[in-house]
């Protein structure tokens, strides 16, 4: 219909309200429309709390009688920490539902469009898909393979370094940069960095200069080697993650309720398996996407493994001649090679940033 674009922008704003306070539920929200005007709003806000569709029902003073909801998820039709929305739907007599994509979690997956449809009401489906898709593209992947969404950034040189040979790396790229940085950690549920990092840098990992909720912080600390000082281990800002190896699981007391430790066994090399590392972060604390801001051992380790969905490269406007590369581990060549695919690039004050997804062809 004519409106449907307007207000399905709409639900995807309240839908934003969610971010790293419902997951491992998708961010969803809901808009009641009759006669052209906006009678009810609602998100989902809080894990275990109403859904967005009942948030919106609830919010009407008037009939939903002949109304049209838009929805960017398929809505729901099991009981999980909330009753089913659909049911709901039904009996506010709704007439029409305009939804983004199509639920990918099996338990609902058509279900819910079925169910509407059947029951008289109109029912379009894949309005604004590619913003749909993209906002919860983090439940989309750990629905179709179990992981979360990662995405690897690195601030480069021009002449391809993140450190120069003393391992300094403040400050490659300008303020512009790294407030996009903060933005790009508030849009994910968890930020990871290794222990090297927290080492040199003593990093607050939190979301500053720009609006947004906190991620989870993940430490990759396979030696115990982050000090008891550290500010991820100090500040109460936001959750914190440390990953290390197995064999210190004997004798390792943290006492900081607000850190979690997960120890997980390494190989040979003292390594992480980057799938038990990404399996780990959804199914212990219900991380759907991964932001890394990892030095060259973790670059490069990940992305031999293959599971990187999209790569930030910040390319800033100083040349050190030498220095650390970020891909000097890597075991690929020209006839094997990571490949990905540029989906956008543009200046950033004055460095260039260019982002790409993961070439699958």
């Amino acid at each position: 219909m004519q409106h449907d674009a307007k207000y399905m922008t709409r639900a995807l704003e309240l839908a934003e309200r969610g971010k790293n306070t419902v997951n491992p539920n998708p961010l969803v929200g809901a808009v009641i429309v009759k006669n052209d005007q906006v009678i009810g709003e609602g998100a989902h806000e809080v894990y275990g709390g109403p859904h967005a569709e009942i948030n919106a029902i609830k919010q009407v003073s008037a009939s939903t009688e002949n109304a049209t909801m838009y929805v960017n998820l398929e809505p729901c039709t099991y009981d999980g920490k909330t009753p089913p929305c659909v049911p709901e739907i039904i009996e506010a007599g709704i007439s029409r539902v305009v939804i983004g994509i199509q639920d990918p979690n099996p338990r609902v997956d058509g279900k819910g469009i079925r169910l509407l449809a059947e029951n008289g009401i109109d029912v379009s489906v894949g309005v604004l898909e590619e913003k749909a898709r993209a906002l919860n593209r983090g439940f989309i992947r750990v629905m179709q393979s179990g992981i979360p969404w990662v995405t690897l950034k690195l601030a480069m040189t021009m002449d391809g370094f993140i450190a120069d040979t003393q391992g300094k790396s403040q400050w490659i790229t300008g303020d512009a940069s790294r407030k996009r940085v903060h933005r790009w950690r508030s849009d994910h549920n968890a930020v990871l960095v290794g222990s090297g990092t927290v080492l040199v840098d003593d990093p607050k990992l939190t979301v500053r200069t720009v609006p947004g909720k906190n991620p989870t912080r993940v430490v990759l600390d396979p030696e115990g080697a982050v000090p008891s000082e550290a500010h991820v281990l100090q500040s109460s800002e936001a959750e914190t993650v440390l990953l290390r190896a197995s064999h210190l699981s004997n004798g390792d007391n943290d006492r900081n309720t607000n850190v979690d430790i997960f120890y997980l066994p390494t190989n040979q090399s003292g390594e992480y398996d980057w799938q038990e590392i990404l399996t780990t972060l959804y199914e212990k604390k219900g991380v759907l996407s991964v932001f890394i801001e990892g030095g060259a051992e973790i670059s490069s380790s990940l992305l031999d493994s293959g599971y990187v969905d999209e790569l930030i490269l910040m390319t800033g406007s100083k040349i050190i001649g030498q220095g650390l590369s970020p891909f000097h581990r890597i075991t690929a060549s020209m006839d094997t090679p990571h490949k990905f695919e540029l989906t956008s690039l543009e200046q950033v004050g004055n460095d260039i940033c260019a982002r790409y997804r993961q070439d699958e062809s």
